[in-house]
């Protein structure tokens, strides 16, 4: 059995064609907060935002900005009920009108109060050049003094792993969509997180479960989703 579900997903770095989906207002940006002083995700400008779509109708939608693959996982391997999947479009442009994208895929489990109690999400940004190149992070905690943890992608290419250990965080900020207001806004909050770099794309994936599930094996398998993913284990065409 595949670990994921192929799809072809939008992220068009080199065309100047504007995707057919509804533009929507928007506000603010989702980055990590880590690792913000080296990739600079920030700092984007000419921002725009475009109505979330559920990720079944990720094909159908984006088929012609199609640059490269992205799965949607198997959200069968996640340790909660997934109430909801969306995905969101972001753009931004430099100086030279070079578009920038970026990908959110949300994975959502929500109470009886449609608070957000568990989630998946993961990020995935276009970089001209790879931030991490010729910086050693030999850090083991971060500046709040949770673990800090470097690994190994693939061959030389590195991948972190940033675990809640103290009853303090770094904020983690994810993509949000307000039905009555047509509007997106970027939500704040503590979460584990991964960051890598890979093939012209920066990933930056975040997750919350609840506190009596989150443990090492949890932890573990989280981040084995999340390496395999990037990687695109268990990629087929549909």
């Amino acid at each position: 059995m595949f670990l994921f579900f192929a799809v072809s997903l939008l992220l068009f770095g080199c065309s100047n064609n504007e995707p057919d989906l509804e533009e929507v207002n928007g506000v603010g940006l989702t980055y990590s907060e880590f690792f913000k002083p080296y990739d600079r995700l920030d700092e984007r400008k000419n921002i725009k935002y475009y109505k979330p779509l559920p990720i079944d109708e990720i094909e159908s939608s984006f088929q012609e900005q199609v640059k490269m693959a992205v799965n949607k996982i198997d959200s069968e391997r996640l340790p909660f009920k997934v109430e909801e999947e969306k995905a969101y479009l972001i753009t931004s442009k430099n100086e030279d009108g070079k578009a920038r994208n970026q990908i959110q895929l949300s994975y959502l489990n929500k109470s009886e109060y449609d608070r957000i109690d568990d989630f998946f999400i993961i990020s995935v940004t276009e970089a001209d050049k790879n931030p991490l190149e010729e910086i050693n992070i030999s850090n083991e905690y971060d500046s709040v003094g949770n673990k800090l943890k470097k690994e190994i992608l693939t061959g030389d290419i590195p991948i972190y792993r940033q675990v809640i250990t103290t009853d303090s965080a770094l904020l983690y900020s994810y993509y949000d969509y307000d039905e009555t207001e047509n509007r997106i806004s970027t939500v704040g909050t503590a979460a584990n997180e991964i960051y890598a770099y890979n093939n012209g794309y920066i990933y930056h994936i975040g997750y919350l479960i609840d506190k009596e599930k989150n443990n090492e094996k949890i932890q573990e398998d989280m981040f084995q989703l999340a390496r395999e993913y990037i990687l695109m284990v268990g990629f087929e065409d549909l």
